[in-house]
């Protein structure tokens, strides 16, 4: 083969390599992004659920309080989900400060009866109204891109 005919066989190889990468990068992202898709709107979801959970027991007289601590374990169980299938470190430390942030408002010892007192009572009225005021509701539509995501938490655990 000539000189020629060995710069064509490298370039097409080549190509292809290219393209084959391009391909694969272009799978992990959307990969990526489906990932993110799916966590966020399981952590928004549980977030929303917490808040109007609150605001029910909150209009209905606090006749179920136990529901409103379950949903608080549900929405901190989508955290760790998240953060357990999360590998970027800086990702994962948004994450956890939502979830520490959270955990402070944890009661009881993961009984399911739980009576809660006066001043948790105002403390989980607070949560809500600051779920609400963060857009965390059915109310709000959201965007399930990690840079919106990240934006809303940090929002969100910064006003504490």
């Amino acid at each position: 083969m000539r000189k020629i005919d060995w710069i064509k066989v490298i370039l097409v190889v080549s190509l292809i390599g290219n393209v084959e990468l391009f391909m694969n990068h272009k799978h992990v992202i959307r990969n990526q992004e489906l990932k993110y898709e799916l966590l966020n709107a399981y952590i928004y979801r549980e977030l929303a659920q917490l808040e109007e959970t609150i605001q029910y027991q909150l209009d209905n007289n606090w006749k179920n309080e136990t529901l409103v601590t379950q949903k608080l374990d549900d929405a901190i169980d989508s955290i760790i989900l998240h953060i357990g299938m999360e590998r970027d470190i800086d990702k994962q430390d948004i994450l956890w400060k939502l979830h520490d942030y959270m955990n402070e408002f944890k009661v009881g010892d993961g009984t399911l009866d739980v009576i809660l007192n006066d001043k948790q009572r105002a403390d989980y009225i607070y949560l809500g109204e600051k779920l609400r005021s963060n857009g965390w509701t059915f109310d709000v539509g959201y965007d399930n891109s990690w840079v919106f995501f990240a934006s809303k938490v940090k929002g969100f655990v910064g006003e504490s």
